[in-house]
């Protein structure tokens, strides 16, 4: 047997031989790709929340509102009757498009005059705001070449004159946030997310299963209480951390003109906040982790599939409640929805007091796990000396 075909058996047989690595090679490849199967089974964005403001309240315009709301791309969740109501509710994130139907646009659609109907569209989320102007664009022009002319017809309602002068209804759209479907000013935000989490979860999951694999993390819980081993391990990965967030999108708002219009001070809150809850998950991860390669697995079982579920391009509410409750349960769907709440929609703390409360929650639970497992650690220790001592005796 030749020198390679011998080298290539061995690392065949310790491919196989090694529980982590074949996990890692054979089992996470799958287990991803049945995520993301899982993640796009719907096919298309559907049930995006819509208000409805019906100034006109004639026939047509009821009939408009009932075909956005059986059309599965929309979901008419509030009907509002002024459009200023309308724009609160956009701008509260509680409606994603906005249906605009003006006054006696029946009437002027009879006589022939100029008649539209506006769609106002939440353009943070690319995938949202495209789906939302084909398909409002095929509703509006559907029910005006064909299902209500045809009703109103049967009806009498328009006459032969009316017939005759009909010229349709013209769609108008307004995109709120990034009018010019700008992809740098939609993709770049979630990508620094991604990236600052990812060296994040590496750096701290690595920190102990380091000590671990050096032979010093029995005597550091014996020496030491977990709130000094805590705070020795978080605060200089919390610096790193803020230091990170701060050049990463002064480099993106700055660097490369990026527009924005919230606080960059409410930014770096809630990255602070974001940064807490990663450090907390990472450290308990590093406590119960044996080695630094199943610390690294399980952070990158975290991280690598949290861009895809964080709802940042493909909305929570078109994805199955299973997935949906996973991309929930991560700390980066929380900080890149208030990215966007803070650098797109150029809102205030008051708009993301729901992600700092749920990032936090994480930051605690994180602690309580990596606490619990140093109490287990911290026993193991004190009987593995005290059966030393004995043994000395």
């Amino acid at each position: 047997m030749s020198n390679l075909s011998r080298l290539f058996w061995e690392e065949w047989q310790r491919l196989f031989s090694n529980k982590t690595i074949r996990l890692v090679v054979l089992v996470v490849p799958l287990l991803y790709m049945t995520l993301f199967g899982f993640l796009y089974s719907e096919k298309k964005v559907t049930e995006i929340p819509t208000v409805v403001v019906d100034a006109d309240e004639s026939e047509l315009s009821r009939e408009l509102s009932r075909a956005f709301d059986a059309d599965q791309t929309f979901q008419v969740t509030h009907r509002v009757p002024t459009e200023t109501e309308a724009m609160e509710l956009i701008d509260r994130g509680e409606a994603l498009v906005a249906v605009i139907i003006p006054a006696k646009l029946e009437m002027d659609a009879k006589a022939g005059r100029e008649a539209s109907v506006l769609t106002v569209i939440d353009g943070s989320n690319m995938m949202i705001s495209n789906t939302a102007v084909r398909a409002a664009n095929t509703v509006t022009k559907t029910i005006a070449a064909g299902v209500t002319l045809k009703k109103l017809e049967a009806q009498g309602g328009w006459g032969e004159e009316g017939k005759n002068l009909y010229t349709g209804i013209d769609y108008r759209y307004r995109v709120l946030y990034n009018p010019t479907f700008s992809y740098m000013s939609f993709m770049v935000f979630g990508l620094a997310g991604t990236v600052l989490q990812q060296v994040l979860f590496l750096g701290i999951a690595l920190s102990v299963t380091q000590q671990k694999e050096e032979g010093t993390w029995t005597r550091a819980i014996a020496e030491h209480s977990f709130w000094a081993i805590a705070a020795s391990k978080l605060l200089p990965y919390l610096l790193v951390a803020t230091c990170n967030l701060v050049l990463t999108f002064t480099l993106l708002l700055k660097g490369f003109g990026i527009p924005y219009y919230g606080s960059a001070a409410h930014l770096l809150v809630v990255g602070t906040a974001f940064n807490l809850a990663v450090l907390a998950i990472g450290l308990a991860i590093s406590f119960y982790a044996k080695d630094q390669l199943q610390a690294t697995q399980a952070a990158m079982m975290i991280a690598v599939p949290s861009f895809m579920l964080s709802g940042y391009t493909w909305p929570l509410m078109s994805m199955p409640t299973v997935v949906a409750a996973i991309g929930k349960s991560l700390p980066l769907t929380y900080f890149l929805d208030a990215v966007r709440e803070i650098l797109t929609k150029g809102h205030g703390l008051s708009y993301v007091t729901h992600h700092m409360a749920v990032l936090l929650l994480m930051t605690v639970l994180g602690l309580f796990a990596a606490y619990v497992t140093y109490l287990v650690h911290s026993r193991r220790a004190a009987s593995s000396m005290g059966e030393s001592t004995s043994a000395e005796a």
